[in-house]
C-alpha cells in the first residue's frame, strides 16, 4: 500500500462508498478525497475471494462526489483543462498526430495522448515498427484526440460521456482500431460499451498488433547475436489485469530474442506503477512511492548492483513515463522501443 494509512485500504474506501451510495453518511471534502486514494488498478480483485471491484464503486462513488460538489479541487481543474484543451494537456494533440484516410482491410493506430505530450518520438517509433513489419496500418487520430479516460475515472461522469461520444463519432470509418494506451484501450473497448457509447470498429491494444508480427520478426533478427543487455518484463496493470494481456507482449520480445527475466510480482497479481485513476494528480507522492515499488521488483529480482544495468520494459505510455520519473537511475523502455532496436541490431 503505497500510503500505508487506513484511509487508504480497500475496506475503509468501501465503507465511504457504500456509506455515499446509501446516504447513511454524507459525503463533506475530507471524505471525498479518500475515494480518489486509488490508481484504478484492480489490484484488488485477484486478492479478493469475491472478485469484488473496489475500483469500480469508486469510480461511482467520484460520480456522487462531483455531484455534491465536494470532489478535491484537482478534479475541478481536470475539468476546466478538458474544456479548454479537450485533453490532460496544454498541447494540440492533432498538431502533433495526423490522421491518415481509413482503407479497406487497413487497422488504424490510435496514440495515447500521454505519448503525443511528453513523448514525442514514442508514437512514430510505434508506426516506423509497423512499417518495417509490413504491417497494414494508418494513423487514427479521434477528435478529441483523447479517449477522455480521466474524465471517467475523476467521476465526471457527464463530461466524459459527451467526450467518448465525439470520439466515436470521428472513428466510425474504421473497421478496426490498435490502441496504443492500455488504459485508452480499456476505455474505448469496453468503457464506452458500459456507458452505451457506441463505437463502430473493433478495438484491441496495440500489443496484439506487435504479437501479430512475432513470425516475421524472428526471421529478421535470426542473424543477429544475442542481445548484450538482460532485460525484465513489468506488466501494466490495464494491460494485463483488464485486458488480459500477458502473453502478447513476451511473444513479441521473445521473437526478438528476448526472454525478460520476470517480478516477483507479474500478470495479474502485477504491482501498478501508480498513473491511472488520477491518482498522480490527487496523491502524487504516493503515486511515485507506487512507480518506485516496482523499481523494487526489478533490484529484488536482479541485485542492487545489476538492477541499473537491466532495461526494465513496460507495455504501456504512462507506466513508461511514471517510472522514467520515479527511477531515473534504471533503464526504463518501451516495449516499441525495445523491439525496434532489436530489429535494427542496435
Amino acid at each position: 500500500m503505497a500510503e500505508g494509512t487506513e484511509q487508504a485500504t480497500p475496506t475503509f474506501k468501501q465503507q465511504v462508498a457504500l456509506q455515499a451510495a446509501e446516504g447513511s453518511r454524507p459525503l463533506d471534502r475530507e471524505r471525498a478525497r479518500v475515494l480518489y486514494k486509488c490508481s484504478d488498478c484492480e489490484g484488488t480483485v485477484p486478492a479478493c475471494r469475491h472478485r469484488i471491484s473496489v475500483a469500480g464503486s469508486l469510480r461511482e462513488a467520484r460520480v456522487e462526489a462531483v455531484r455534491q460538489g465536494v470532489a478535491p479541487p484537482e478534479v475541478e481543474w481536470l475539468r476546466g483543462r478538458f474544456a479548454e484543451h479537450d485533453s490532460p494537456y496544454a498541447v494540440d494533440l492533432q498538431r502533433r498526430a495526423q490522421s491518415g484516410r481509413p482503407r479497406a482491410g487497413c487497422t488504424g493506430v490510435v496514440p495515447a495522448c500521454t505519448s503525443l505530450a511528453h513523448q514525442r518520438g514514442e508514437f512514430p517509433r510505434v508506426m516506423r515498427l509497423l512499417d518495417m513489419s509490413s504491417a497494414e496500418v494508418t494513423t487514427a487520430l479521434p477528435d478529441p484526440g483523447c479517449c477522455g479516460y480521466p474524465l471517467d475515472a475523476a467521476g465526471l461522469r457527464d463530461e466524459f460521456v459527451a467526450h467518448a461520444q465525439r470520439v466515436a463519432k470521428s472513428l466510425e470509418r474504421y473497421e478496426r482500431l490498435a490502441v496504443q494506451g492500455a488504459a485508452c484501450a480499456w476505455t474505448m473497448g469496453v468503457r464506452y460499451r458500459e456507458l452505451g457509447v457506441r463505437l463502430e470498429p473493433e478495438v484491441l491494444p496495440l500489443v496484439d498488433l506487435l504479437a501479430d508480427q512475432a513470425p516475421r520478426w524472428r526471421k529478421l533478427v535470426a542473424r543477429q547475436p544475442a542481445p548484450s543487455r538482460r532485460y525484465a518484463y513489468h506488466d501494466p496493470c490495464f494491460l494485463a489485469r483488464r485486458l488480459g494481456r500477458v502473453e502478447q507482449p513476451r511473444d513479441a520480445l521473445r521473437a526478438v530474442g528476448i526472454d525478460p527475466i520476470e517480478l516477483d510480482y507479474r500478470a495479474a497479481e502485477t504491482q501498478c506503477a501508480g498513473g491511472g485513476g488520477v491518482y498522480p494528480l490527487t496523491h502524487p507522492d504516493a503515486a511515485q512511492a507506487c512507480a518506485r515499488g516496482v523499481g523494487d521488483l526489478l533490484r529484488a529480482a536482479v541485485g542492487e548492483d545489476e538492477a541499473a544495468q537491466t532495461v526494465l520494459v513496460s507495455g504501456c505510455p504512462s507506466a513508461v513515463r511514471r517510472l522514467r520519473q520515479a527511477e531515473p537511475e534504471l533503464l526504463v523502455r518501451s516495449l516499441p522501443e525495445v523491439l525496434e532496436e532489436r530489429l535494427l541490431g542496435e
